[in-house]
């Protein structure tokens, strides 16, 4: 944690919200631009109520960084697509009732239909007919970065059913009348150059002189060459992969191939990771599901310490694991207009070592973490909403950001109804519960 971010636990920066959280009980929707610290005041408000608070988030890494768990796991929620018959009775239901609040990092991730789901299972298992079962949520999240992963074919479903896509969509939300604070001081980044061409960036509106600021990153190595001092951010998987196996193939030793199984329909664009997937000894990797033995969760990074034909093991926090194949399932999805119904089918499995080379990350995947040095592949441009604020935000410092080519104005996208709160009914009280934080003292 860089020396600017405020400490953990019991700093008067966060006493006026720790205040709201703690007395009002309110259901709180947190937000603030990027290292305003919204993660640090969850893990204070977490330490001073942790037997009464969960905390959870929709990606692995996210949930580390909060020193929580992902939804999907804590809901047993299939990863795809969740209809109201997919939530169910946990036979943990008593931990379930025992929690007074429920903390979300990363909450822009989330699709209203994961939304609804943990709505739904809340009031299922606590027994209380009463928005998110009567638990207390704080939603934490910027609307300004990266928004939910929604694929083809699902969106028309999650419009028809919830309103729209976006984690505000569904009518839970709205019922539980959520009250908005705003934190505004950033302690990530110092830097009040660095800070307004974030701020540009975040608006998707650059001036000239924030412009000329970004130009002076741009650096003439290449992102192979550049993953040696940085860790290289980009907007596809493709351009991970190449860099990837770049880093790969300057490893010693011999590659080990392993195939993946695949049946049925599974578009190789879709593969969770690849088929082949090659490794060798000494490879960074990121595991990409979570492992029923809870040794790592989907996000977790690893150095590949065996590969034979037999065995794949990895090495997690300095302890050596045995990794075992996982299985994705391919659905196709479509809307049955006349029983006004999801419907789906399993068209296609892909079986292969939950896991790929993570010397480059997606930006995706990169959400929620602070670096100290970065270099961002611009080289195919950006493509979704807060891409670029995301993947420049990560960066402490200017002097740390490098960039592949000048950001353009084609790279800075943005969707208006992620911004929005639009389904709200009172956005002008929302609106009104601003509280800015105040300016952090050492």
């Amino acid at each position: 944690m860089s020396s600017q971010e405020p400490s953990l636990i019991n700093h008067e920066t966060y006493a006026p919200v720790l205040e709201v959280l703690e007395k009002s009980r309110a259901n709180v929707y947190l937000t603030g631009r990027a290292g305003t610290g919204k993660t640090t005041l969850l893990k204070s408000f977490v330490a001073r109520n942790r037997e009464t608070t969960a905390v959870l988030a929709p990606t692995g890494i996210a949930a580390l960084n909060a020193g929580g768990q992902t939804i999907h796991s804590f809901f047993r929620l299939p990863p795809r697509l969740i209809e109201p018959g997919d939530v169910k009775r946990i036979r943990y239901a008593r931990a379930l009732r025992a929690i007074n609040t429920l903390v979300i990092d990363e909450v822009s991730m989330i699709r209203a239909d994961v939304m609804a789901a943990i709505d739904l299972s809340l009031r299922l298992n606590r027994g209380v007919d009463a928005p998110f079962g009567g638990v207390q949520m704080v939603l934490v999240g910027d609307p300004y970065q990266l928004p939910p992963v929604i694929e083809q074919g699902i969106e028309s479903y999650l419009e028809e059913t919830h309103g729209g896509s976006y984690f505000f969509s569904p009518s839970c939300f709205r019922e539980a009348n959520f009250r908005l604070i705003e934190l505004t001081e950033v302690f990530r980044q110092s830097d009040p150059v660095f800070l307004d061409v974030l701020a540009g960036v975040r608006k998707g509106e650059l001036d000239q002189n924030q412009m000329e600021i970004l130009q002076s990153c741009v650096s003439s190595l290449d992102p192979v060459e550049a993953s040696k001092t940085h860790v290289v951010l980009t907007g596809t998987n493709n351009a991970a992969f190449n860099i990837n196996h770049r880093r790969l193939d300057d490893l010693p030793g011999n590659v080990q191939a392993y195939e993946a199984q695949v049946k049925g329909e599974f578009d190789p664009r879709l593969f969770p990771t690849e088929a082949p997937l090659f490794l060798k000894p000494g490879a960074r990797v990121i595991m990409l599901q979570n492992d029923p033995d809870k040794r790592w969760v989907n996000g977790t990074l690893a150095d590949i310490i065996e590969t034979t034909p037999e065995r794949l093991s990895v090495r997690i926090d300095e302890q050596t694991h045995d990794v075992k194949p996982g299985v994705w399932e391919r659905i196709r999805y479509g809307y049955d207009a006349e029983n006004k119904q999801l419907k789906k089918e399993i068209v296609g499995t892909f079986r292969q070592f939950p896991l790929r080379l993570a010397w480059a990350l997606t930006i995706h995947k990169a959400q929620g973490q602070t670096l100290d040095n970065v270099y961002v592949d611009l080289r195919r441009g950006l493509f979704a909403h807060g891409q670029a604020y995301v993947a420049l935000s990560r960066c402490r410092t200017l002097e740390g950001l490098q960039l592949s080519r000048t950001l353009q104005q084609r790279d800075l996208n943005m969707d208006r109804r992620a911004l929005a709160l639009g389904r709200l009914t009172d956005v002008q009280e929302l609106a009104s519960f601003r509280m800015a934080v105040l300016e952090h003292q050492e």
